[in-house]
Order: structure tokens, then C-alpha cells, then sequence
């Protein structure tokens, strides 16, 4: 049985999911993410880049792979601060759930995450592989 994958890369700089703030308006609870300016135009991206015409249904592995900005003095020589990696990934794959690629991210049974620096061979985004 061969493994049935589609990868793209995404540029731009990946944004986090992360946080909510709740308030009320006209009696009504409204919950929103705390940085919404910049994560739906980044999950707008994603789920731009994962509408291919196809869905996947069944389990499947998700490999993603993120090249974040380097800051003059870097710590480490790979990115361990903020954002979270998890929450860069929440971000992902509500994304490709929002495109289609993945019929519902409940569906991830398998995943592999990296985070690099981006360098001069290779720009800021994420490297998304998905494999059934």
C-alpha cells in the first residue's frame, strides 16, 4: 500500500492560537482570540494553501515543519521561545480543516513538529506535509 501525501510551504510568519478574551455584548458572552488581527489573515493563508479540491477523511500524519525570524543574538541555534510550538500548530491545522485539506483535525493521529530558524536558504513560513 503506498502512502497517499500532499506538502506545500506556506511563507510568511507563523502565528500562534492560542489565548482567548471573553466579554459581553447586549447580554450575550463573545469569545474571541486575544490576537485575531494577525491570526486570521495567517489562517486565511493556510486554509488558502490547503484548498487543492481534495479532503482527507480518514487518520492521517501531519509534518509540519516552521522557520521563524532569528533574532540578532540568538539563545540557542533553534528557536525554544515563544511562540509555542503547539500553539503554532493549533494554528496550522485549524487551517487546513478550514481549507478542506483535512476533513477535521481530530483526524491527525500521527505528528512530527520542528521549528528552525529561518536563514538565508530558507524564509519564514511552515512546511506542511500531510500523509494518509
Amino acid at each position: 500500500m503506498t502512502a497517499d501525501t500532499v506538502a506545500f510551504f506556506i511563507a510568511g510568519l507563523p502565528v500562534p492560537q492560542g489565548s482567548k478574551k471573553a466579554f459581553v455584548v447586549k447580554g450575550r458572552a463573545v469569545i474571541v482570540d486575544d490576537n485575531a488581527a494577525v491570526l486570521k489573515p495567517w489562517r486565511a493563508r493556510v486554509a488558502t494553501a490547503a484548498d487543492i479540491g481534495r479532503t482527507f477523511v480518514g487518520p492521517v500524519t501531519v509534518n509540519l515543519t516552521f522557520y521563524m525570524p532569528a533574532p540578532l543574538r540568538p539563545r540557542w541555534d533553534v528557536p525554544a521561545v515563544k511562540p509555542d510550538l503547539d500553539k503554532l500548530t493549533r494554528a496550522v491545522l485549524d487551517g487546513l480543516t478550514d481549507g478542506g485539506l483535512i476533513e477535521d483535525d481530530a483526524r491527525v493521529v500521527d505528528m512530527r513538529l520542528r521549528e528552525f530558524y529561518a536563514h538565508d536558504h530558507h524564509s519564514c513560513g511552515v512546511h506542511v506535509e500531510v500523509v494518509a
